[in-house]
Parts: C-alpha cells; structure tokens; sequence
C-alpha cells in the first residue's frame, strides 16, 4: 500500500458564501447545488452546476433573534426544507428551486426539525417522532402529514433518516434506516408507508446500539445507478458501514 498517496483533497469553493449574513449553522448538498443556513435566519443557496446564487430571508416578520436549526436538499438539488428557530417558537418553510418565495408548512409549526428522507415520490420529516408529509410543488402547500411511528422503549431524538424503495409485482416495498445518537434501526415492508410502520405496532423493530454517544449522529447512503447500494452511520463509537441489498427489482 502507497501510504503517500493522496486520499482526500480540499478545494475553495465560495469564500463569502455566507454573504455577510451571519454565521454559517447548517449547510446541504445535492446535485452540484449547496444551501447554507446562517446564524441571522437566512437561507443561500449556490447552484454550481448552474453558476448562480440567491438568498432569502427566512426571519422576516419574525420577532427576537432567529436561526436556522437545520436545512435539507434532495438528492437532485430542486427540493428545499429549512426549520427556523427563534424565541420559543421554530416554524419550517419549503422552498422550490423554481420559486421566487418560500412557504410555510403550517401543520409543523412549533416542531423541531431533525432530519428529512427524500423518497423521490414523498417527503418524509421527522422529529422525534416520524411523519410523513407530501407537497404539491403547484398549488405551493403541504398536502398531507401522516403520523407514522414513535419510539417507546427507548426515547430518544432522531437524528438521521434515509429511505430507499424497490417496485415489485404486489406493491412497493419501502426500506427505511434512522438513528439516534445511540441507536441504527431499520424498518421494511410492502405497501403504504404508513401501513408498513403500522406492522411495528405488534412486532418488534430491528436495531442496533453501539457504545458511545455523539450529539449530531448523522446516516448517509451512497447512491449508485439511482440505487442506495451503501449506508454510513456516523456514531459515538466511530463510523460503521455497510452494503444494502434489497433483492430482484421488477419495474
């Protein structure tokens, strides 16, 4: 092994990519196009496959010091959700890359948000809790929010979520991994996704727990051919990874 070979290597992106606005809080990535949260309740979005950039005031209106918690982009970079906290109250906006405006999904007011899976069909946040949530890009508002699971055994936040799918002849079968700062879990099942979390209430959920605890736990898949073939959690105890296989696919 060439021990002097070069691994990793950084690059200069944006100097000022907060733009004055503070100091950069959450930042996210997806298809060329990065969107940063600052310290000040703005949102900057730098598209460089585009070689544009835009920022909007997300603390407009607000009263007292805002900030943003958390930001979320889809995996092709057009989807936006941002959670905005402030003196007692946080709300959550959805943002287009085509709009001019972001729009707040009222059903989330006064949650946190953690952590999104995109499931390039449907929007799923979660909080604590999971929801599932879908918006119309037209009519520019939240469709629906569903409950969908919540731990009992173990109470604890979660912090990453990831979810992949396959089309089979009786349905579509839905994967989803979450973690919390101690915990990877694992939920499958065929159908809706809210029946398939429905299954958990009479059995048991699949998990697992490593030493160690770490405040902003993070879960990752690595995408290939439009397929998650990977997944990295980072947790107290290091990062640990594996494959994902989720079997013959008919489309």
């Amino acid at each position: 092994m060439d021990f002097r070979r070069q691994v990793f290597t950084v690059d200069l992106l944006e100097r000022y990519a907060a733009k004055g606005h503070g100091v950069i809080t959450c930042m996210a990535s997806g298809n060329d196009v990065i969107v940063l949260g600052t310290s000040t309740g703005w949102l900057i979005r730098h598209d460089f496959g585009g070689g544009d950039s835009y920022d909007i005031d997300l603390s407009t209106g607000r009263p007292g010091d805002q900030s943003i918690h958390r930001v979320f982009v889809d995996p092709g970079g057009s989807h936006c959700i941002a959670t905005v906290v402030g003196t007692g109250v946080s709300d959550t906006y959805y943002m287009h890359a085509k709009w001019s405006k972001p729009r707040v999904l009222a059903k989330l007011k006064g949650l946190v948000v953690n952590t999104v899976a995109w499931n390039r069909q449907q929007i799923t946040e979660e909080n604590g809790q999971l929801h599932e949530i879908a918006v119309d890009e037209k009519d520019k508002r939240e469709k629906y929010i569903k409950f969908l699971f919540e731990l009992s055994e173990l109470p604890e936040a979660f912090e990453g979520l990831q979810m992949e799918t396959a089309s089979l002849n009786n349905g579509t079968r839905y994967y989803v991994m979450a973690v919390t700062p101690t915990r990877l879990y694992s939920f499958t099942g065929i159908g809706l996704l809210e029946t398939v979390f429905a299954s958990y209430v009479e059995r048991a959920v699949h998990f697992m727990e490593l030493p160690g605890e770490i405040p902003n736990s993070e879960l990752h898949f690595f995408i290939k051919q439009r397929r998650a073939v990977h997944f990295a959690w980072l947790s107290g105890a290091g990062i640990y990874h594996g494959g994902l296989n989720f079997g013959a696919q008919n489309r």
